[in-house]
């Protein structure tokens, strides 16, 4: 079980690189953007990719998924799998692109940014260029090519990261000089414009860097194939698209329930305040890439539960170590973000558990997907849907942007449960279910009083941190002398 573990690791670690990294890197770039944006035009950034969230699911429906899926399921149809998933992705993208062009005035007025189409054309750019690289990433996956991968991961960001600083530093530096650069680039300020610009510029590197896995392979559309992989798929886009909701939905319904002097401001702290939950967020997202080509491939195995079992219990170790961090050094990680947005930390401890339950979640979905019950997810994230639809219509006009937290976290908890109860009747799996809440709410305790009761010292909050360690430790001593007699074993 151990090697399984430290297998899965080590993926987690090469395809986590360049989303740990590349999410901490961009991170950076929130206090730049936090500085030089209002609070309206940072929401408008987060309105922004919040559409974008959603689309990207639309425009890949599942198929990176059912790629890895009948890769595995049909060895020596490889390539034909390849080739069907990625020349549907790039048939229905180009559909998509036409289709916005004919309808853009009524799409751009729909999304409330009548005053700037050009937003609503870049924003298209960049889906079509992401979608269509979404299936030569996933063949890198599977063929455990993880330093092409992190590479190209890896130019996308420092290639964004540099677009950013290349548009925003003549606006920071004009502050110091007795001459204004401003209007620079493009005969104008293009304000929030640049991020998504800059974004554009950078997909389009991505895209050139990714082009001969698409240029440089023998084309075969398998049309009954490609039928199996839609039916296996749609749900999946169904069920994502409903995930997104559940994550996204919130930001939306912000910007149409509160009023319109009023929704870019509360967006933009909203936003800026979530990102401080980019650490639990980068973790989820770096196991996930590892997970999913991990798990498909050892689903034939006889303890392939045993072993789902056994990375939940130290996911959520690893989860729950890192709530409690935060929230311990709270005052430290709030300078990330520009002290206008500090009036929302307050959503913070919100915020994080919701993504610790989203983790647990995303771990839970093996069932369904390793189980051939796609279906299953459209139910979980349906209900998960129906709970942030009505929370968040009900609180938002009451209280603004902690409504939308509050209603982020009652939906997760609500997916996790429901997720958890059909998956032990469908595929059951032996998880240390009572361990597992027990360390979520020693977690919340410890992440409670180190925010609340340390007033801003850092050596009680290091204390709780410590102490909290200190009980994880204990409850799971017996794996911990299991790993030492190994690490000495090996060293003899």
């Amino acid at each position: 079980m151990f090697e399984k573990l430290k297998n899965l690791l080590s993926q987690t670690a090469l395809y986590g690189l360049s989303s740990i990294l590349g999410k901490i890197l961009n991170f950076m770039l929130v206090p730049l953007h936090t500085a030089v944006l209002t609070q309206g035009s940072y929401g408008v950034n987060t309105d922004f990719y919040t559409i974008i969230g959603f689309l990207v699911v639309v425009f890949t429906y599942g198929l990176e998924t059912a790629f890895f899926r009948f890769s595995e399921k049909y060895p020596d149809k490889k390539n034909n799998v390849y080739t069907t998933a990625l020349l549907s992705i790039i048939s229905t993208s180009t559909v998509f692109f036409v289709i916005f062009s004919l309808f853009h005035d009524d799409i751009t007025a729909i999304l409330k940014y009548e005053n700037h189409p050009e937003y609503i054309w870049w924003m298209m750019f960049i889906l079509c260029f992401d979608a269509i690289s979404a299936i030569p990433f996933a063949q890198l996956r599977a063929q455990n090519r993880a330093v092409r991968f992190v590479s190209i991961k890896l130019s996308l960001i420092i290639s964004n990261i540099f677009f950013n600083l290349l548009f925003f530093t003549p606006s920071i530096i004009n502050n110091k000089l007795p001459f204004d650069l401003m209007p620079y680039w493009f005969g104008q300020d293009l304000g929030v414009g640049y991020i998504f610009l800059a974004n554009l510029l950078a997909s389009l590197v991505m895209i050139i860097l990714i082009l001969p896995q698409i240029v440089t392979i023998k084309y075969q559309f398998d049309f009954s194939l490609w039928k199996k992989m839609l039916l296996f798929s749609l749900p999946l886009m169904i069920s994502g698209l409903a995930g997104v909701a559940n994550e996204l939905l919130d930001r939306q319904l912000i910007k149409y329930l509160l009023p319109d002097n009023i929704w870019q401001a509360q967006l933009g702290i909203y936003g800026a305040v979530y990102k401080i939950s980019i650490f639990l967020i980068l973790f989820n997202q770096s196991f996930r890439y590892a997970a999913e080509p991990f798990f498909f491939s050892n689903s034939k195995n006889d303890d392939s539960k045993k072993t789902l079992a056994f990375v939940m219990n130290y996911f959520v170790i690893v989860m729950a170590i890192g709530f409690v961090l935060i929230m311990s050094y709270l005052d430290v990680v709030k300078h990330f973000i520009d002290s206008k947005f500090w009036e929302g930390l307050y959503i913070v401890p919100l915020l994080l558990m919701a993504n610790v339950f989203l983790g647990i979640n995303t771990n839970l979905s093996f069932w369904y997907k390793l189980s051939d019950r796609t279906n299953q997810a459209i139910i979980i994230t349906g209900f998960g849907l129906l709970i942030t639809i009505i929370a968040n219509v009900v609180l938002i006009p009451k209280i603004g942007y902690a409504g939308a937290a509050w209603a982020t976290l009652i939906s997760y908890v609500g997916m996790t449960v429901l997720s958890y109860i059909l998956g032990q009747h469908y595929y059951p799996i032996p998880y240390k279910t009572g361990r597992i809440l027990f360390i979520l709410f020693i977690a919340f305790v410890s992440g409670y009083l180190a925010q609340h009761f340390a007033m801003n010292n850092f050596v009680p909050q290091t204390l709780i941190f410590i102490g909290f360690i200190l009980i994880l430790g204990f409850l799971e001593k017996e794996n911990i002398i299991k790993l030492k007699a190994r690490i000495t074993a090996k060293k003899l």
